[in-house]
This record gives structure tokens, C-alpha cells and sequence, in this order.
């Protein structure tokens, strides 16, 4: 019997050990990284619209007040605001909650009662391995001190006297069973909850239940009671968001109040902690009477054990139970975005480091922004016609910082035009053209007279290529200023031979774009294929008086534990002369008054734009780029097949970055000037 004891029950003792060893002494939780939006700063003359801090502060989960007296919550009387910030760990500090006093006159923060405040940064999105486990893992020293205490009330009030199991409380949830008929009361302790849980257990016999037993004696010999509650808080299942589960305290306050553990108040620390028996059964929206009914009878429990005062009890057991999912937790609207941030990245981190180690990527995306590109492409694109999609950029015009982007008219596309789908950008490269020619050409300017008449042009392949404009006219001697305003193509065509095919694609190679080498002039006219993100690159070259040559999505890094690691660089090493630049924009201003974008002017009212339309042959593919001091903006208008359509770049594209701009643009005189990339 012995012999059989030592041969049995040594092996299983091993094995236990080993299987302890691995799962919690050697363990390291796969942490998904984290990506976040810009952060909402205040300042003195910030310039910020009502609609943009309003659904910021929804998205954020800020609940509006009267009196804003806890974190999270805020108060709006007329222009005056009153924001209880829940504070963060910024890249220079870790700024703790704090009282934001203001006001909003005319699209202006004024009467600022701090020198410079800021909101937490939106939660955008995260890159998860294949399990999808949502978690976040924190110490239990970022945990209420009532949860940990009524954890233990509610789950294993012994937990501090047993030593893994309690035999005591297998009696009494024995005893209870069996006069209740049914089981009522589970007899497992938190230790081995925990250890079903990092086991991942399935079918229930009394061979798991050994199993478990004895590896929570083992973990209670490596582990101490802290360790173990702080596993456990980490580790436990609270729901699930589609295919993403929710485990883990942080994410769990974060995802149900849009809060860290040690803001959340006594009512709500209840909830959570009386899900656990239940996370679907137990649901505060879909079961909203049932999770009421649980969350009561914990603080019942705590109250009866001392975990909280009556004071307490009584004021938790009133609060009504309204919950607001975190809207981060449905990223669809980003994931167009999050393809550029995870393409970005790709050149310093791994995959194994983005889906498990936790990092913290913080991006330069504007919440409002992107929200606003997102209902111009889904609710206005059909109007042009059917069978249309459509993409876009927005980005930052001085620092390429990307602002929103969208790669289709859809919600949530699975197609990503404006990384992958390159297209003809017809009379988009005209700027460029006339570009080249005031930095090739010596005695060339805008004033130049040049000549738009037919012109018969021999190609390399031995063809006869004549070129015409898009009214079929000619206007014969015209200023090189109004052969760009007007996009006249045989003006370009003739400008493009003085400069030379190759001179031209080597300069465009200069700007960063490697355009087809062709040996074709039609190269002059935009018979090259770009993206839309590759375009607005292009522009920002012009937006940016020539300061920034690359757009960025990915202002900087931090690890797990708020270590920087970096920033992705960039390389300027443009020579364009500012007299050449200022000579370009001039024109593109006047195209906007004056020529193929003149609608911009008389039809909305806008001022102060730089733009340029484009469409390729048949209207296959409709174009339109623009810009202020604040906003560059390129969007695409076409069909998947690539077949002809009715529009042009005026009538089309050009049309949906109205819509777009129509919703940003703050109509202030002290705005045109404003550079959003500045603070104090």
C-alpha cells in the first residue's frame, strides 16, 4: 500500500509542482499593446470647438453634472466648464486628477484656471495575440483597499487563515447544499479559483477538483496571500466584447465606467466584484434587474463584515446603476488608422513585442477628426453616384502629424484604400511640374508666358501622342500662373518638355516619389499611380512650406512599465527654394477662388485654401487635395473595377472635402492663422 502511495502519489505531487512552477513562478501574461489618441490639451487661446470637447469628453466616459464631485464626471453651464480629470502617466509626468475650470468663447479657451491642463488620451485600439484576452495587468497596490478586503468577503472570508483549501467552508457550502436541494454555495477558495482559472479547466470531475486542491497548497507555499489576490484581480474573466475578453481589473473598470480601480466608488466596486460569479448572468445592461439585485447583496455582505461603514452602505445601495460601455472597446472606426500605426512600427518592433509585451503607443489621431471623416465617406459618398468608394487622409498641414484616415465609405472596412489602392492622380502632379520648373529652369517663374496650343509629341515606342485640355479648347499665350489655375494640360505638356522627362522624375525622386519610370511625357499629366496616403505626403511637401518631406502617425513609445522607448525618426533633406514654394501655393490659392475648385469659394463660403483637383481619364479615379495653416486633407472618389464614372475632381472628391471641412473649420478670423501643433 505504501509502495502504491509513493508510486501514485509521488509522480502527481511532481507533476502539480512543475505544472505550479509553470503557470505562476515562470508565467508571463500576454499583454496586448495599447494605442492611443492624442491627448486634449488646454490652454490659454487653445483654439477647440463645443462639438470637439463634447465628444471628447463622451468618448473619454466623462459623466455630465451639475456639481462634477468625483473624478470622471463634468459640469457645463452655457460657455463655462468644470472637468474632474482622472489624470494619467504622461510621457513628462504622471499627473494626478485634477479640477479644469474654463470657458469656451468663440471657439477659444479663455479664463483657464491652470496654466496648462490636459485629459487622458482615448484608448483607440490594441494589438492582441491570437487568444484575444483584453488585460492589463497592475499591482494590488493600484486596487481599493474595499475590493481587495471584500473580495475575500464575499469569495473566501478565510482566506487568510487557510492554507489553499478550507475544509471549514467545503463543510459549510456541503451543509447549505443539501438543505437548499441544489448547490448554492461553491466551497472553492480564491486560491483555487485561481488556479482554475490559469489552468483553463473544462469539464468538471473530481480529479480536476484534486487536482486543484493540491496545486493550491503548492501555489499558497510560493505565493503570498498579496501575490495571490493580485493574480487573482489580474487573471479573472469579466466579459466579453465580441471576440475580446475582458480580463483583469484594469480593463474590466475601464471597459464598464471608464475609470482606473482606485477611482471607482464603493457601488461600483460591488458591481464588479459581484460579476465575478457571473459576468453574462450578472450583466449590468442586459440584465440590468438581476445585476442590481447582485450588486446589493455584496454591499450587504460588505457591510455586515465591516468592509464598509453604514454611512457607505447606505449611499451605494441608493446610487442608481447606469453604466456606459467604453466606446474604446469597439474600434472599428480606427482600424483603418491602426494598419498605418502597425505598418509604422513594423520597422522597430516585432510582432511578438506589439500582440504581448504590453508597449504604449501613442499616436497623433484626433478622436473628433476621424469621427467626422468617418460620417463624410459613409453618409455622403453614395450621392455622387453608385457603386462609388471613396478614401481619405487628414493630417496636420505644418508637421504631418496624421489627424484621421479612412480607406473606404464603410463603417468597418476590410480594404484599406488609402494604404493599398494605387490609383491615377491625373492633374494632382501639375503643382509639381511647375515646381520643377521654377527650381530647373533659371529664368523660369509663374509670370512666364507659355504657350497652350496642340501639341504632336513622339514617344519612345514611336507613337504620335497629342495631348488635349479637358474643355477641348485652347487658349493659345497664357502666363504659366494661369496655365496651373486653369490645369491647362498642353501649357504643362510644353512646360514639362523644356524641363525634360528624366530631369522631371529624378526631381519628383528628390521629393521622396517613385514615380513609374516611364519614358512616357503623359507622366506630365499624372499618368502615375499613388495612394492616397502617398499623396498627401506629396502635398505636404507645399502645406509645410517645404519643412517636412514624411507624414507620421506614431508620436512615441513607452513599455509596460512607462519607459520611453523612442520615437520614430524622420529625414528632411528638401532644397526648395521658399520664393518657389510661395510662387505654387499662390496659384493653388487661386485655384480655389478662381479656377477648377472655385466652388470652395462661392458655393460655401471658405477662405484662405490652397487645393488642387484631379481626375484621371473617363473619370475613372476623382481627386481632391487642400489645405489651410492647420489642415491638409486628400480624399479619392472611384470605383473598385476601376471603371469610368461621371465625375470629375471638382465634382466629386472635391465635393466630399467640403462636407469634411464644412464640420471642422471654425469660422473665426483668429483661426486662419492658428498653428495647432504650438502651446505654451
Amino acid at each position: 500500500m505504501l509502495g502504491f502511495s509513493s508510486g501514485f502519489l509521488l509522480p502527481w505531487y511532481f507533476y502539480l509542482q512543475s505544472i505550479v512552477n509553470q503557470s505562476f513562478v515562470h508565467y508571463h501574461w500576454s499583454v496586448p499593446s495599447s494605442v492611443y489618441a492624442r491627448e486634449l490639451n488646454f490652454f490659454e487661446g487653445k483654439i477647440l470647438s463645443e462639438k470637439e470637447l463634447d465628444y471628447e469628453l463622451s468618448i473619454l466616459g466623462y459623466k455630465l453634472t451639475a456639481n462634477p464631485r468625483y473624478i470622471g464626471e463634468y459640469s457645463k453651464s452655457g460657455n463655462l466648464y468644470e472637468i474632474h480629470s482622472k489624470g494619467f502617466q504622461f510621457l513628462d509626468k504622471k499627473e494626478k486628477p485634477s479640477r479644469i475650470k474654463f470657458k469656451l468663447s468663440s471657439a477659444k479657451v479663455t479664463q483657464l484656471n491652470q496654466t496648462m491642463a490636459r485629459l487622458e488620451p482615448y484608448l483607440i485600439g490594441q494589438f492582441f495575440n491570437h487568444k484575444l484576452e483584453n488585460r492589463q495587468p497592475i499591482s494590488i497596490a493600484e486596487i481599493p483597499n474595499t475590493m481587495v478586503m471584500g473580495l475575500q468577503a464575499i469569495e473566501d472570508r478565510n482566506f487568510n487563515q487557510h492554507a489553499g483549501i478550507d475544509i471549514f467552508g467545503i463543510v459549510r457550502a456541503l451543509v447549505r447544499n443539501v438543505f437548499a436541494g441544489k448547490i448554492v454555495q461553491g466551497g472553492s477558495t480564491i486560491t483555487q479559483q485561481l488556479i482554475k482559472n490559469r489552468f483553463q479547466y473544462q469539464a468538471k470531475s473530481w480529479i480536476r477538483k484534486a487536482n486543484e486542491a493540491l496545486a493550491a497548497l503548492l501555489l499558497e507555499q510560493i505565493y503570498d496571500k498579496g501575490q495571490i489576490l493580485e493574480s487573482y484581480f489580474n487573471e479573472i474573466y469579466w466579459g466579453q466584447q465580441g471576440a475580446r475578453a475582458i480580463h483583469g481589473i484594469s480593463q474590466a473598470s475601464h471597459y464598464y465606467f471608464s475609470k482606473k480601480p482606485k477611482q471607482l466608488s464603493i457601488a461600483e466596486q460591488a458591481l464588479l466584484i459581484g460579476m465575478i460569479k457571473g459576468p453574462s448572468w450578472y450583466h449590468p445592461i442586459k440584465r440590468h434587474n438581476r445585476a442590481l439585485k447582485r450588486r446589493n447583496t455584496v454591499l450587504n455582505s460588505w457591510y455586515e463584515t465591516s468592509v464598509i461603514s453604514k454611512k457607505q452602505w447606505q449611499t451605494a445601495k441608493q446610487t442608481p446603476l447606469k453604466i456606459t460601455l467604453n466606446k474604446s472597446f469597439r474600434p472599428q472606426i480606427y482600424k483603418d488608422f491602426l494598419d498605418l500605426v502597425k505598418l509604422q512600427l513594423s520597422q522597430s518592433f516585432s510582432s511578438a513585442q506589439l500582440n504581448q509585451q504590453g508597449l504604449k503607443i501613442f499616436t497623433s489621431v484626433n478622436p473628433y477628426q476621424q469621427y467626422n471623416l468617418l460620417n463624410t465617406l459613409q453618409w455622403h459618398t453614395a450621392k455622387l453616384g453608385q457603386d462609388l468608394q471613396s478614401a481619405a487622409v487628414v493630417s496636420q498641414a505644418q508637421t504631418g502629424m496624421i489627424m484621421a484616415l479612412k480607406g473606404s465609405k464603410e463603417k468597418l472596412s476590410y480594404y484599406n484604400r488609402a494604404l493599398l489602392s494605387k490609383r491615377q492622380i491625373g492633374s494632382l502632379i501639375k503643382p509639381f511640374v511647375y515646381l520643377a520648373g521654377l527650381k530647373l529652369l533659371p529664368s523660369f517663374s509663374l509670370e512666364t508666358m507659355i504657350e497652350d496650343r496642340p501639341i504632336a509629341v513622339k514617344t519612345s515606342s514611336g507613337d504620335v501622342w497629342r495631348p488635349k485640355n479637358w474643355d477641348g479648347k485652347s487658349f493659345g499665350t497664357i502666363s504659366a500662373k494661369q496655365a496651373l489655375v486653369q490645369s491647362r494640360n498642353q501649357a504643362t505638356v510644353q512646360l514639362g518638355l523644356k524641363i525634360g522627362l528624366q530631369n522631371f522624375v529624378d526631381f519628383m525622386q528628390s521629393l521622396g516619389l517613385n514615380i513609374n519610370h516611364s519614358n512616357h511625357p503623359s507622366v506630365f499629366l499624372g499618368a502615375t499611380e499613388l495612394t492616397v496616403l502617398e499623396v498627401t505626403n506629396l502635398f505636404l511637401i507645399l502645406s509645410s512650406n517645404g519643412k517636412q518631406q514624411h507624414l507620421m502617425a506614431i508620436k512615441y513609445v513607452l513599455d509596460k512599465d512607462n519607459v520611453f522607448l523612442g520615437k520614430l525618426k524622420r529625414q528632411n533633406d528638401l532644397s526648395l527654394k521658399a520664393q518657389a514654394l510661395t510662387q505654387i501655393k499662390s496659384a493653388m490659392h487661386l485655384i480655389t477662388t478662381q479656377g477648377t475648385a472655385a466652388k470652395l469659394k462661392n458655393k460655401y463660403g471658405f477662405k484662405n485654401l490652397y487645393g488642387k483637383t484631379g481626375t484621371s481619364n473617363d473619370g475613372k479615379n476623382s481627386w481632391y487635395v487642400g489645405f489651410d495653416q492647420r489642415y491638409l486633407a486628400s480624399f479619392w472618389v472611384g470605383k473598385d473595377n476601376n471603371t469610368a464614372t461621371k465625375l470629375t475632381g471638382g465634382s466629386g472628391a472635391m465635393l466630399l472635402w467640403a462636407n469634411w471641412y464644412e464640420k471642422t473649420h471654425y469660422p473665426n478670423p483668429d483661426i486662419e492663422n492658428h498653428n495647432e501643433s504650438t502651446s505654451p
